[in-house]
């Protein structure tokens, strides 16, 4: 979810609307029992009582930015990819509400700080970047699907090598995917 706001989140754990913490990345917790309703929910084709929420303010330290309004991205887990009754373009508002609501319990001015939203679902994420799925991840983060289970960088097409989360080592912002593949090219390029 992309969130235009008047004002950036007050956390009750570390009150204020312009501090620091904004600078980087804050997740919003789940319990253990509430990750496992939520994802067999996802399974479901349900929506979960509350979402867990990873969330970025791309503005908040930009002081060159001006005037411009507080940006926050919410990337949340878990939805379903196709709901057991109604679409995503039946559903998006519900969603969007889950997604503050889950947020609201840790945030005391969610509901007034957010002006605007556009709530992105894994179709929507498929459609427009191209993931399968809509799964930022290009497979689960389980360790019968990573490491070696992993796609190699190099393809049997010559030239053609990968670097995304399908790749060894797996998903997430590591980089080791990356260089992976660079290694990759240098080898194969020392051999010409």
């Amino acid at each position: 979810m992309n969130v235009l706001l008047s004002e950036l989140p007050n956390f009750a754990a570390r009150p204020g609307t312009d501090q620091p913490h904004h600078y980087g990345q804050i997740n919003t917790p789940l319990t253990k029992d509430e990750w496992k309703l939520g994802y067999a929910a996802s399974r479901r084709g349900e929506l979960p009582q509350y979402l867990w929420c990873e969330l970025y303010f791309q503005n908040a330290h930009d002081r060159e930015a001006g005037n411009c309004q507080p940006t926050m991205s919410v990337f949340a887990q878990y939805v379903p990819y196709k709901f057991a009754r109604g679409t995503w373009d039946e559903r998006r508002e519900e969603v969007r509400q889950l997604a503050l609501n889950s947020l609201a319990r840790f945030c005391s001015n969610i509901e007034t700080a957010v002006i605007d939203t556009q709530v992105l679902g894994p179709p929507d994420i498929e459609r427009k970047v191209g993931l399968t799925g809509g799964h930022i991840f290009q497979g689960e983060c389980l360790p019968p699907f990573m490491w070696s289970n992993r796609l190699s960088p190099r393809t049997s097409m010559a030239g053609v090598y990968l670097c995304g989360a399908c790749t060894h080592p797996g998903g997430s912002v590591i980089g080791i995917n990356g260089r992976n593949a660079a290694m990759a090219v240098l080898r194969d390029a020392s051999k010409i």
